[in-house]
C-alpha cells in the first residue's frame, strides 16, 4: 500500500475536513489510488486492513494507544503493531444461512451500505439491512431471525476488538479500535504541523508549497532547523 507523502496528506485534510468519518475512510484509500474496482464496496474489515496498510506506509507500524479502565478510569497506554493488526483482519465472503429447507446467502457490510443505512429510520434498520446483505425482500421468521442473528456475529467478528488489563485494579475489558477515526486523526495532527513547517521555511526562503512539500522529510526539517537559527 502506497504511503501519503507531505502534499498528499494536506490534499486529503482539505478534501476531507467537512465530510463524514465514513466518507473520510473511502477518501483515504483513494488518495493513495489503492488497487480495487471500487472501494465503497469492500467489506469493512478489509478496508480497515487496507487502512492499517497504509497507515503503516504512512507513520510506520507502532500505533499508541490510550484507553481508561471502565472499572477505577486508571489510564492505560499501549503499543500495538499496525502490520499485524491488519494480518488479524480477514473477511470470509457470502455465508449461507439455512433454517429447515430454507437456505439464503448473507455477506458483510460494506462503506456503501453504511452510507445508505445512514438515513434508515431506527424502526427500519434490521429490515432494511437484512435486505441490503442478502438481496431479499422477504424471510420466514423463522429465517429472518437466523439471518439477523448471523449478521451481528459476523460484523461482531470483522471489529478490531483489543483485550486490556488494568494494571491498578485488574479488571479486564475489550476496547474496539476504530482504524479509520485513528488514521485521520493522525492525519490532522500531521496535517497541522505540516502547514506550520511551509509557513515558516516559506518566510525565511520566500519558497513556494509545493517546493517545500516536495522535500524529503530530513531535508524540510533542515531547512526549517537553519530558518530557526538566529
Amino acid at each position: 500500500m502506497p504511503e501519503l507523502d507531505a502534499a498528499a496528506i494536506l490534499s486529503v485534510w482539505e478534501t476531507g475536513a467537512g465530510l463524514r468519518p465514513l466518507d473520510r475512510a473511502v477518501l483515504l484509500l483513494w488518495q493513495s489510488n489503492a488497487e480495487a474496482d471500487d472501494i465503497i464496496s469492500l467489506p469493512l474489515a478489509i478496508r480497515d486492513r487496507w487502512l492499517l496498510k497504509q497507515r503503516s506506509a504512512t507513520f510506520g507500524c507502532r500505533l499508541d494507544i490510550c484507553a481508561e479502565c471502565p472499572n477505577c478510569q486508571a489510564g492505560l497506554e499501549i503499543s500495538l503493531d499496525a502490520d499485524e493488526l491488519a494480518e488479524s483482519l480477514v473477511d470470509a465472503g457470502p455465508e449461507d444461512v439455512k433454517v429447515a429447507d430454507e437456505r439464503v446467502a448473507v455477506r458483510s457490510l460494506t462503506s456503501q451500505d453504511l452510507g445508505a443505512l445512514a438515513v434508515v429510520s431506527s424502526e427500519s434498520l434490521v429490515l432494511v439491512t437484512r435486505r441490503r446483505l442478502t438481496g431479499e425482500e422477504a424471510l420466514s421468521p423463522a429465517l429472518a431471525e437466523a439471518v439477523d442473528a448471523r449478521i451481528e456475529a459476523r460484523e461482531t467478528a470483522a471489529e478490531l476488538a483489543i483485550s486490556l488489563t488494568c494494571e491498578e485494579c485488574d479488571a479486564a475489558w475489550r476496547e474496539v479500535l476504530d482504524v479509520a477515526a485513528y488514521f485521520w486523526a493522525e492525519i490532522a495532527a500531521a496535517a497541522r504541523r505540516l502547514m506550520g513547517e511551509v509557513a515558516e521555511i516559506a518566510a525565511a526562503y520566500g519558497w513556494a508549497e509545493a517546493d517545500i512539500l516536495a522535500m524529503s522529510p530530513v531535508r524540510r526539517a533542515g531547512y526549517l532547523e537553519l530558518a530557526r537559527t538566529p
